[in-house]
């Protein structure tokens, strides 16, 4: 497999992730803003948005777990 179609394969559950966070983000802050009085829809909006960058911050390092440790030994060994 080439080194773009690796990268693509290897990252294509953060970027659903990622997706599927943008959604529901979106989703939530309308029924927020609908429902919710004013002050406490932008704060609920803006913690739901890190809660999701987080939990795709979350699926990409499991999904490069191998590479990170790699890079991580390598540096290591570099170093001393």
């Amino acid at each position: 497999m080439s080194a773009p179609g690796a990268f693509v394969t290897r990252n294509a559950k953060a970027v659903v992730s990622a997706i599927g966070g943008i959604i529901n983000v979106l989703a939530v802050s309308v029924a927020l803003f609908q429902f919710a009085p004013p002050q406490y829809a932008g704060v609920g909006t803006a913690l739901l948005a890190v809660m999701e960058a987080l939990r795709s911050t979350n699926v990409w390092i499991v999904k490069n777990e191998p590479a990170i440790a790699a890079t991580v030994d390598k540096l290591a060994t570099e170093a001393v």
